[in-house]
């Protein structure tokens, strides 16, 4: 026979084998006056599957354990129960009431001689769900509710929790054995989930109430009001218990469709309070079929000894094997793949690293309009600070993304989106301080004279709004952008983006100016003032008036220029001469990347009317902004307003926070400085004993080296060669300029010097790679 609970000194009780206790009712009221001072309570009796439980006065209960169980576990309840209201206050769970003597709990002797421990309880509002209709909304509360006293129980630890139960799914294939029944029509399901109840043992774990089902959860008014009855309490995967809450919510559903509906909800309430692992969800099917079989097996084992309670222990039999037919239909894998699609936690990576990848992905996603970079494209899973990991667990040093600017994955950001996302996701039409905050903190950054920040959901949309605000502005309809400059992916971004443009096309409304190569002292101002004057004119002669003038304040597609402070100024200069806005582009030199300042055109000591962000402001979040002049904005907004769906929602506020303060409170601009120049400088050591590498330029954390020909080789091949071997070696970088010749190299801002020596090393050792090939 199962056993309910062993003690220290090794012996063993058992409740379910123990009648319940036995109290006439003129003499429960005796023990309530003497121990509770209730002179003349009003009972009613209570069900209960191994206990005498009843009414109190229609304010508490008064509940007597089974003379079979231990003080010891009876203690746990108490103590559990006390534990979870301390934990959540708001988790409505009953209040032990102590008698007069102070104690919680009183020793009795019932009716027949034995010995019982008794305890009054408040009553909670409600009734039972167990045998009501349950709509979707009081699923999701019952999931909702399983996960809170789950948290609620963290840190509750007691020694009888490692008793041996027969409600823990753990023990179903003993339990199962025992009950006769094990070689039913069920023993092959038995078998099959048996290896997913060892699993769970590596899984969380501690104290759980192990039965949140609808048998003790309370509702009034179509709302979840109690959770009652912490009988079963033992330790256990967290998983588990809520595997024992998901049962008892399908053993009402409808149907199949009605099984995944009631799913979805508990679910979706219970990872509202507690996230769930992927190891976890994966079992959690078969868990949902183990409690099943346990619960048919209990009422196997009960129901003989204890015909007079026969309605109450066999209430769940017809509703269990009704899903144990739905559940028995997937395999084991199609299970996890319901539950881990419904959770969230499903797989996206290939099953096989790199097969039928690229093919698949140029059938589906454009071909040749959507390239891959590399010979051999990489594939990448996962990401961590400077690294990126292929499936099979191949680590790059990552040398190029600056969408990634305080490291892949950072937990600053993911807990803040987490978060966030957990608690609210919508559009700006409503108020949130979050969003207002982050305005805040940005234009703090900025001269005084840019007072008024606008969020989009990319670089290239800032882009578009500071267009569309420098038109309204000037009443102008013409650009004037640097000779192979990118600014977006629109229509009208890729025609101010002339690293874009096909052989032959030049819009008539564009044109363009010499970006700052050459030697700095003929960089001047009157220099840049004097280029922009000259491409307005070519504007005026096709009948146009520059609106904007613009410039990636680093030129990185140029090549990665240095461009003086004086030529910076000069080109403002130059804008407003002609009549035109002059727009910084910072979504690639922004957010700390030039150093020790967080944008490159405060280094050089202009202020911009307008300046444009993307890219790094959420660290792999959506979000941009144009940040400019009120007087800019209120023309704009005389004939228009501005709205994009998903621009400042208070996700997109999380991350750009989240960046914000890692990057203010780490010093990470400052180090870009010195990390950079160390880069900068081992560049050029390398290049002066290397033929393939020319000049090397770059501000802060940003490098771009000359790639040069070779016998029978153009620069661009030769760039690209190198990009094929730097993989091959564990670095990711990329290319740019005029002829795509030039190496760039871009990485997160949270790259330390040891990582600038093993970029150097690799990129050696990817130069000797090709020379041999070349010999």
């Amino acid at each position: 026979m199962t056993t309910e609970w062993a003690g220290p000194d090794g012996s063993a009780t058992d409740v379910f084998a123990e009648p319940a206790p036995v109290f006439a009712a003129g003499r429960l009221r005796d023990v309530l006056r003497e121990h509770w001072d209730l002179p003349d309570p009003e009972l009613r009796s209570l069900d209960s599957e191994r206990d005498l439980n009843a009414l109190v006065d229609g304010r508490f209960v008064v509940k007597v354990s089974n003379p079979a169980e231990s003080a010891e576990v009876v203690d746990m309840e108490v103590r559990g129960l006390a534990h979870v209201h301390d934990s959540d206050p708001g988790l409505p769970v009953p209040i032990t009431v102590p008698a007069q003597s102070g104690a919680p709990i009183v020793r009795l002797r019932d009716d027949t001689g034995r010995d019982c421990l008794a305890r009054l309880i408040t009553l909670l509002p409600g009734n039972p769900l167990e045998g009501k209709p349950l709509d979707i909304g009081l699923a999701e509360q019952v999931g909702a509710a399983t996960a809170r006293m789950s948290v609620a129980l963290r840190g509750f630890f007691h020694p009888a929790a490692g008793r041996t139960l027969m409600w823990d799914i753990r023990r179903m294939p003993i339990v199962l054995a025992d009950s006769g029944i094990g070689a039913g029509p069920w023993q092959d399901l038995a078998v099959r989930v048996t290896p997913a109840l060892e699993a769970t043992r590596t899984l969380p774990s501690g104290v759980q109430h192990a039965d949140v089902t609808l048998t003790n959860v309370l509702s009034e008014s179509g709302t979840v009001s109690g959770v009652i009855d912490f009988g079963d309490m033992h330790h256990t995967a967290a998983v588990c218990d809520l595997a024992a809450s998901l049962t008892s919510v399908l053993r009402g559903a409808g149907g199949d469709g009605d099984m995944w509906r009631l799913t979805d909800a508990v679910l979706r309430g219970y990872q509202r309070h507690r996230e769930l692992a992927r190891a976890e969800v994966a079992l959690l099917g078969e868990l949902v079929i183990a409690r099943l079989l346990t619960t048919l097996a209990v009422s196997a084992t009960r129901r003989g000894p204890h015909h007079d309670n026969h309605r109450y222990i066999t209430q769940y039999d017809q509703g269990s094997e009704q899903v144990l037919e739905l559940l028995g239909r997937l395999g084991p894998d199609q299970l996890a793949d319901r539950m881990e699609r419904l959770a969230g936690t499903r797989e996206l990576a290939s099953a096989i690293p790199g097969h039928s990848l690229p093919r698949r992905r140029a059938e589906a996603m454009g071909g040749g309009l959507s390239p891959l970079f590399y010979g051999r494209p990489v594939e990448v899973v996962r990401g961590e600070g400077p690294w990126l990991f292929s499936p099979d667990g191949t680590r790059y040093l990552d040398a190029y993304n600056n969408v990634a600017v305080i490291g892949h994955t950072h937990p600053s950001v993911t807990n803040a989106v987490g978060r966030q996302l957990a608690a609210l996701n919508t559009h700006s039409r409503y108020l949130h301080a979050g969003v207002v905050d982050l305005a805040e903190r940005i234009l703090a950054t900025m001269p005084p004279e840019l007072d008024t920040c606008l969020f989009t959901t990319s670089g290239t949309e800032a882009n578009e709004l500071a267009w569309r605000l420098a038109t309204e502005y000037t009443g102008a309809t013409g650009a004037i952008i640097a000779e192979h400059a990118y600014h977006g992916t629109s229509k009208w971004m890729a025609d101010l983006s002339s690293n874009e443009w096909p052989e032959g096309y030049r819009p008539q409304r564009v044109a363009t100016y010499p970006a700052p190569r050459g030697p700095a002292a003929e960089l001047t101002r009157a220099v840049a003032a004097q280029r922009i004057t000259r491409a307005a004119a070519a504007l005026h002669g096709t009948g146009e008036s520059p609106a904007l003038v613009l410039a990636d304040s680093q030129f990185t597609s140029e090549g990665v220029l240095d461009m003086p402070g004086e030529f910076a100024a000069g080109l403002v200069d130059g804008a407003h001469g002609v009549g035109a806005l002059y727009l910084a582009d910072e979504v690639q030199s922004g957010y700390g990347r030039s150093g020790p300042r967080l944008w490159r055109f405060a280094l050089a000591s202009v202020t911009p009317d307008i300046v444009t962000l993307g890219k790094p402001m959420g660290a792999g979040y959506p979000i941009g902004a144009v940040v400019t002049r009120r007087e800019i904005a209120d023309v704009l907004a005389r004939s228009y307003e501005y709205f994009s769906t998903f621009a400042a929602t208070p996700v997109a506020a999380a991350a750009g926070h989240a960046v914000l303060d890692v990057l203010q409170l780490t010093g990470l601009p400052e180090q870009a400085v010195e990390v950079g120049t160390r880069l900068r400088q081992r560049l050029r050591d390398l290049a002066a004993a290397e033929p393939l590498l020319g000049d090397v330029r770059g501000i802060g954390l940003l490098a771009g080296v000359d790639v040069l020909p070779t016998d029978g080789a153009s620069s661009r091949a030769m760039t690209r060669a190198l990009l094929d071997g730097l993989v091959e070696q564990g670095a990711l970088a990329g290319s740019t300029g005029p002829r795509g010749d030039v190496l760039k190299i871009r990485p997160p801002l949270v790259w330390e010097p040891a990582h600038v020596d093993l970029f150097i090393d690799r990129l050696h050792r990817a130069l000797s790679g090709l020379r041999a090939e070349r010999a």
